[in-house]
């Protein structure tokens, strides 16, 4: 079949870990004669080869005129499906149409998107993509049940199919020097440096200052660079030789991130949401023991491989680091099942669940029986 997906957000984060390891699981298929349309500048996700074609756009894919670019481009290619991985789809729609929607946070966590009017347009996009679509993927169970309470007109058009991670883990890992060697040195808790409202980092600040007193040479890194002034006005009163071990890393290589998940003594996702959530994953498979948030999509990710405590409650996010810490068994015991539970996901399965909603909607079949079964 021909497929046009689109890969114009390859680049970014979330959304283009998901097209890129989609593209390249369908660009390894004989059955998907892939169109790859990618943003000006960005390299393809999946090399151009024989069932392989790569288009080009200007536009900005969030864009009216982004649509109308993505619009024109699959009347010129011809593809039999369009695949949009986000809510921004083609104008006007000609063919049959997947779309993929990561998460519904603006709408679902308040603060995330304080703009009235970007939360109109959001929603109307959204509601578009759903009216638009044929099927409506979703990452997780989770985003499912937040799409159809938000528009329940996606209901029979829903099939949750999950990430992976295995691309990301089978790359190379670096050997840290410099800041990052000096970062390391010591025993570190590692977790995500994104300071979104529904990544709810001040959760994971506090609980890590419950934490910290008892144990001395423990160091927090947050990956990522820190906004101006952030810890300080998070850390305001707080005793300067605990504010001084928590340090976020500055910009990391997928390699580099590699290093730090191995070598973490704990990961901790306290994320109030997140539609899919592929740091626990990628952690887990890389050995971290893995502590997260009991919220929305996470417990599908993690399955019984982690330790969960109730969303923003810092009290029960220290108990659960301190257990880890202290027990050098539950550590290995969390970073055997953590890769067990990792390698259960694949972007190959990713791949074939996608191909089956494809020819579903293609040969006029109900596509809400298909997807993840993990029950």
């Amino acid at each position: 079949m021909r497929v046009l997906l689109d890969c114009r957000m390859a680049g970014w984060s979330g959304v283009g870990r998901y097209t890129t390891g989609l593209a390249r699981a369908l660009a390894a298929r004989a059955d998907v004669e892939l169109i790859e349309v990618c943003a000006a500048g960005e390299a393809p996700p999946a090399p151009s080869g024989f069932l392989v074609r790569t288009v080009t756009a200007a536009a900005h894919p969030f864009s009216v005129r982004g649509a109308m670019e993505l619009g024109s481009i699959a009347r010129k290619t011809a593809p039999e499906l369009v695949h949009c991985p986000h809510f921004p789809t083609p104008l006007p729609v000609e063919v049959p149409l997947v779309v993929t929607l990561q998460d519904l946070i603006p709408l679902t966590v308040p603060g995330s998107m304080p703009s009235l009017a970007k939360r109109t347009a959001y929603r109307l996009w959204n509601a578009r993509a759903i009216s638009a679509a044929d099927s409506v993927i979703t990452p997780s169970r989770a985003t499912a049940a937040d799409v159809v309470r938000l528009f329940p007109a996606a209901e029979d058009k829903l099939v949750v199919t999950p990430y992976a991670a295995d691309d990301f883990s089978s790359g190379p890992v670096a050997r840290l020097t410099g800041r990052l060697a000096q970062l390391t040195s010591a025993p570190f808790v590692l977790a995500m440096g994104n300071t979104k409202p529904h990544k709810d980092l001040p959760t994971l600040l506090n609980a890590f200052g419950i934490v910290a007193p008892s144990f001395p040479d423990l160091h927090l890194l947050l990956v990522g660079s820190e906004p101006s002034g952030y810890l300080p006005s998070q850390l305001k009163g707080v005793p300067s030789d605990l504010s001084d071990r928590v340090t976020f890393t500055g910009p990391v290589d997928d390699s580099e991130l590699r290093t730090l998940y191995a070598g973490a003594r704990v990961f901790v996702c306290p994320s109030r949401y997140e539609g899919f959530g592929f740091p626990a994953l990628e952690a887990m498979a890389f050995g971290a023991p893995v502590v997260c948030a009991e919220a929305a999509s996470l417990p599908e990710v993690v399955g019984e491989a982690a330790l969960l405590f109730p969303a923003g409650e810092q009290g029960r996010l220290a108990t659960a680091m301190a257990h880890v810490l202290r027990d050098p068994g539950l550590r290995h015991n969390l970073a055997a099942v953590g890769r067990a539970r990792a390698a259960q996901f694949a972007w190959s399965d990713t791949a074939a669940a996608t191909v089956a909603v494809y020819s579903a909607v293609l040969h006029g079949r109900d596509v809400s029986a298909l997807g993840w079964d993990d029950e």
